[in-house]
Formats: structure tokens, sequence, C-alpha cells
């Protein structure tokens, strides 16, 4: 029975719940706020001084389209997805990979799609992590698949030819993760080869980028070229090529060298291009480079509003896992397994292994709520 003096209590406990919550919430929106306007507006200062120093550093040209570019030819664009479950057993990994077809920018025919094999990951530390690195290996396996199958004219890889430098192996890496790394430098070398073998153009598109090739290069650290670029660039600009030097491009070449694979086949270079109001980043191997303003023509013409190439932005439409999606992957998990318990393979303790971790959620509509 509540009595006046738990009521009383609970008032006073509600009354300090809210008042804790209400300075939080002055602290981090209205005084967090003011302070970060007060450091964006130096940040912003600085970025001017930084692309005014660089401006006269940097060679950037603008692009001539070539407008009848696509008319007849075949392109291919290739993209993955990925978003896992973690259970309080382990991490359940999901991802996958699709590639579309495009002739005269139509999309051709049914897409090629795989999925990433099933598996179980208990005692990973950052499941995420190695879950991005072999969607990546997926992706770059599917691209091979669709050369091989449609001979095109061009590929366009959604991300990086050479993997994020965060996804390569540190110290601490299990050897199943660095034995993922290894197998993945693999299937991108195996995909350079079979393009530069059937002379096709092959480009990544990197959508967000957090280089500093050319701030680095003059001392400014604190700024992403895509930044300071955004100021000094107009749309349809690009600036010339440079060579991608890293942990990641090293690993590339070690591994072709292993393989006795040509090590330049491996080289991969690297340019900024001004699609939209801000520059993205594309990647261009070293076998294809005659052929660099071919390639910026390219993915200028086939552009979208938001300045992403079309044919990788529809393969994105195919392997966009969400949230609900994933979730019903987990419902149907857990169905299978309740069957299990049925048939007697299964105690009702062993299923509730299947229950989410601390922190997940479930999502089952669109808004992220749960279908009622």
């Amino acid at each position: 029975m509540l009595t006046n003096n738990n009521l009383r209590i609970r008032s006073i406990y509600n009354m300090d719940h809210e008042l804790v919550y209400s300075e939080l919430y002055q602290d981090m929106i209205e005084k967090g706020t003011d302070l970060l306007i007060e450091r964006f507006r130096g940040y912003v200062k600085e970025c001017r001084h930084v692309a005014e120093s660089l401006k006269n550093f940097i060679r950037i040209k603008n692009c001539l389209v070539d407008k009848g570019l696509l008319a007849s030819k075949r392109i291919v664009g290739v993209d993955a997805g990925h978003n896992g479950v973690h259970f309080r057993f382990a991490y359940v990994p999901i991802y996958n990979a699709v590639a579309v077809l495009f002739e005269g920018m139509e999309l051709k025919g049914e897409p090629l799609c795989i999925a990433g094999p099933p598996d179980i990951w208990a005692v990973d530390d950052e499941p995420e992590r190695r879950e991005n690195l072999l969607h990546m290996a997926l992706e770059y396996y599917a691209a091979r698949r669709a050369v091989e199958l449609w001979r095109p004219n061009y590929l366009i890889i959604d991300g990086g030819i050479v993997l994020n430098p965060r996804l390569h192996p540190n110290n601490s890496d299990s050897s199943d993760y660095r034995y993922d790394f290894t197998y993945t430098v693999m299937q991108a070398l195996e995909l350079l080869r079979v393009c530069m073998e059937n002379d096709i153009l092959v480009l990544g598109f990197v959508k967000r980028s957090c280089m500093n090739y050319y701030g680095s290069l003059l001392g400014y650290d604190k700024f992403r070229d895509v930044t300071f670029l955004s100021l000094i660039m107009n749309e349809g600009d690009y600036t010339e090529p440079f060579p991608i030097r890293n942990k990641v491009s090293e690993s590339y070449a070690r591994i072709a060298r292993d393989l006795s694979i040509d090590v330049c086949m491996a080289e991969i270079y690297s340019s900024y291009v001004k699609t939209w109001i801000i520059p993205f980043r594309i990647e261009i191997p070293s076998f294809n480079l005659d052929r660099f303003e071919e390639a910026i023509s390219l993915i200028i013409a086939s552009a979208n509003v938001m300045g992403i190439p079309y044919p990788i932005h529809e393969a994105d439409r195919y392997t966009r896992i969400s949230k609900p999606f994933s979730n019903i992957h987990t419902l149907n998990f857990f169905a299978k397994a309740v069957e299990l318990v049925k048939r007697g393979e299964l105690t009702s303790e062993e299923l509730n292994f299947l229950l989410l971790q601390h922190g997940e959620y479930w999502a089952l509509t669109d808004n992220g709520g749960l279908k009622p």
C-alpha cells in the first residue's frame, strides 16, 4: 500500500531525477553547443587559412565531360553491406555483396547477389571490425565474379580498392583476423588481375573519406582533405592522382610478392573529384592511370543528384542491411532454435543464449519501434 511517506519519497526522487536531467540537458544542449559553436568558428577560420595556403600547391583541373561516354558502355556497380547481431553468447555476422549491370545507364537483367557465410564469433574483441573486413572481401569477390560474367567496360566499387588502415592487423589481433586480412587482400589482388587482363577500367569510390594527404604534407594534421578542398574546388573539378602509401598498401605489395604477382599491379592512386557540395575520393590502379581523365568523366557523367555514381547507388539499395532486417534474421534464427527445444535437442536454459546482448534493441518497423 502506498502511504503519504511513500508518495513523498517518490516525489522527491522524481524531482531529483528531473533536476539532474535538466542540468545535464543544459550542460550538453545549451552550454555544450555554445562552446561547440565557438570551437567550430575557430576551426572554420583556420580551415580558410589552410585552403588559402594550399590552393596554389594542389593542382586542380576541371573535367570536360564526354556526354556520349555512357551511351553504349557496360558499367558494373558493386556494393556490400553488413549489420551483425550481438547475442549474449556470441556475435553473429550478417553481410552480403551485390553487383549490378548497367548498359547505356539502364539497369540490365538481375543483380548478382552473394550472402556472407553464417558463422559464430564468441571471443572476438572487435567483431564489427572483422565483419567489416570480410564484407570487403565479399565485395571484391562479387566484383570479380561480375567482371567474369558480364565483361563490362567499367567497374565501380563502393569503397576503396585499398582497405581502410583501421582494418590492418595489429599486435592484439587473433590469428583468425590475420588470416581474414590476408584472404581479403588476396581477393582484391585477384580482382585487379582480372581487370588488368581484360582491359577494364576499375575505380573505387570512397564516400566517407577521412584522409589527410594534402594537409599532412604541409603540417596541417587536423583537417580532412575534403574539408578544405570543398572551399577551393568547383563542381566538375578534380585533383591530380597521388600514390596511396600506408601500411595497407605495403601489405598489398608484400602479399603480391609472396604470390609471385607483379607488384606494380597492386599500386593504387587516389584523387578527389567534386560531383556534389563536397568532393569525393576515388581510387584507381596504376595500370589504369593512362585512362585517368576518362575515369573522371565516367564518375561525373554517372553521378546522381547527391554526387554518387548511379551504378553503386543502385547496388547499395540491394545490400543495405537495416536494423529491422537484422532483427528478422534473428527472429528466424530464434524460431528454429525453439524447434530444437521442442525436439529435445536444446534445453530452455540453452535457448537463453540467444538473448540479445545488453544495449541491443529490437526494431521491426522503419521508425525503429516494435510493430504492435
